[in-house]
């Protein structure tokens, strides 16, 4: 079983997830609520949470601030911003504080099911309405990384299903030197698995 805690001041959309769930065994289940920060890290404290749903426009304390709070103090807990928000530089945000998933608050319940599910095996998932916010969207801490070209084809072997040995021989180098090329695309993306670069260079463009 799942569990999961949503995070939204509109408590009518709470109630409507938690009967989702209810309705169906998903192998799903809401043991909590809250409608402000403050409360949720409160009662983060005490339960058992493996993913939660986080609005990200809220009073008081918004949803990347939140973010970025439980992600220090719980970072086992899987975070998916729930949102209808659509400005590319607030989702961007959220995804540098390590969101393990963004889903418009419009999808159906079959996204959001296999989302929760995905996100429990350590994908991050970009929902399919999600706005491009990868591309030409500067923050405070940078915008797309500039990658060299070597990197570049590193990227484009490895999203390709090459294991980082074929993009070697492919590319006629050691596997060290490949290996040398991955650490420095996990330190410009600020991520530490590299199926998650992966998917990030294809919102950006960077690879197909």
């Amino acid at each position: 079983m799942i569990n999961i805690f949503i995070v939204d001041d509109h408590e009518y959309l709470s109630h409507g997830i938690i009967s989702v769930f209810e309705s169906k065994d998903y192998g799903i289940k809401v043991i909590g609520f809250a409608n402000d920060g403050k409360i949720t890290l409160e009662k983060l404290e005490s339960l058992d949470v493996d993913v939660l749903l986080l609005d990200l426009v809220m009073p008081e304390m918004d949803g990347i601030t939140l973010c970025r709070k439980i992600k220090s103090k719980h970072p086992e807990i899987k975070i998916i911003a729930f949102t209808g928000e659509l400005n590319p530089t607030i989702l961007l945000k959220v995804w540098l504080e390590k969101a393990n998933g963004i889903l418009l608050k419009s999808c159906g319940v079959d996204e959001l099911v296999t989302t929760i599910k995905n996100v429990m095996k350590g994908q991050r998932i970009i929902g399919k309405n999600v706005p491009s916010f990868l591309e030409n969207c500067e923050t405070e801490t940078g915008s797309v990384p500039k990658l060299t070209k070597t990197e570049i084809e590193v990227l484009k072997l490895l999203g390709s299903g090459l294991t980082r040995q074929e993009v070697a021989d492919k590319m006629h180098r050691t596997k060290y030197s490949v290996e040398f090329h991955c650490k420095n695309l996990l330190r410009k993306f600020n991520d530490n698995r590299i199926h998650s670069v992966l998917a990030e260079a294809r919102k950006a463009r960077i690879i197909q």
